[in-house]
């Protein structure tokens, strides 16, 4: 009975101390980024102490643009799929991606990585219509 109840002991304190792992650490670097994303979030501020503005919906106006696939490969390349509701013409290309410190460039156009959890992005331009104002958006790995 003694060595049961050890046993379970035992079992407790490995059960709990491994809940105590820290989180895996997610590297803003090709291969930790590479994956297919969809875009399901899109704020605009003017400036840093302005307010949030919603613009997922009139980035994405027509339904079809709303559940496409941004697809992200380790050997540099990308593709932008327009998955489930086609829009006409559908939107489909291909294109080259890379990492550069805390910078994603696709297409030779530059964001800045705000952050990432190895599945959600988030990701950002700034002095899009005025300067000093900001698009954040968002990208979860499917």
């Amino acid at each position: 009975m003694k060595k049961i109840i050890s046993l379970m002991l035992i079992e407790a304190l490995f059960i709990s101390s491994c809940k105590n792992d820290p989180d895996p650490v997610c590297k803003t670097d090709v291969k930790s980024i590479s994956g297919s994303y969809k875009i399901t979030k899109a704020i605009y501020k003017v400036s840093p102490t302005s307010p949030e503005e919603n613009y997922y919906d009139m980035l994405f106006r027509d339904t079809c643009q709303r559940d496409n696939v941004y697809t992200f490969q380790t050997d540099g390349t990308y593709q932008f799929k327009d998955s489930g509701a086609a829009c006409s013409p559908p939107g489909n290309r291909n294109g080259t991606w890379s990492i550069n410190g805390n910078s994603m460039v696709v297409d030779s156009d530059t964001t800045g990585i705000e952050s990432f959890d190895c599945k959600t992005l988030v990701f950002f331009s700034s002095d899009i219509k005025t300067t000093g104002d900001k698009l954040i958006l968002t990208a979860v790995k499917q």
